[in-house]
């Protein structure tokens, strides 16, 4: 199996200053990418990623299109923005990237970022800062050593990876219904019903 740095085959774009980014974007109204934007988006919460990922070419905009790959500085996760997130901008929080060349998937990407075992072991010794939240340096990520495989194992694997999420997330959101309606039931009896 070939190793490659991930710099090979993808760019890392910070997000920009909150404060900053009504100059630049000439506007006083901007949506920003936030917290509950990137977890909408990680639990495939009200979002089709079936067809076709839109390719995200290189440009100064920082500006999400769907199937744009953001990742959370704070979380050390990345996911696919779904088309309730389009047009919002990053924040400094998150990191876009960039695919250049067409050996990468995306999904395999997430795959590597957010679980091989491997990369997890070279993110956790780079992480930087003090207190409870620790980042990676955009210079670090350029610099994890990724195993490179065929590109169809690659979407193999990436689409494996992302119907387990989306099963993860009907779970998640029928697990919390039940718990409603559970709650429901026993409220209504302690309150005299039956």
């Amino acid at each position: 199996m070939k190793k490659c740095k991930l710099k090979e085959f993808v760019t890392f774009v910070p997000g920009i200053n909150q404060s900053r980014a009504a100059t630049q974007f000439k506007s006083k109204t901007i949506k920003f990418y936030d917290q509950d934007s990137f977890n909408q988006d990680y639990h495939y919460k009200e979002v089709n990623m079936d067809g076709d990922l839109l390719n995200t070419s290189k440009s100064d905009d920082l500006s999400l299109d769907k199937g744009s790959v953001v990742i959370s500085n704070s979380l050390n996760l990345a996911t696919l923005v779904g088309e309730s997130n389009v047009n919002k901008v990053l924040s400094l929080n998150f990191t876009k990237v960039e695919f250049n060349k067409k050996e990468l998937d995306k999904r395999y990407f997430l795959y590597l970022f957010n679980v091989s075992k491997e990369i997890q072991r070279q993110k956790e010794r780079k992480l930087q800062g003090s207190g409870p939240i620790l980042r990676i340096p955009i210079k670090t990520l350029e610099d994890l050593d990724i195993p490179l495989i065929p590109l169809k194992e690659q979407e193999k694997i990436g689409k494996i990876y992302s119907e387990v999420l989306k099963l993860q997330g009907k779970l998640n959101r029928y697990s919390d219904l039940v718990e409603k309606m559970t709650h429901s039931i026993l409220e209504e009896s302690v309150r005299g019903g039956k």
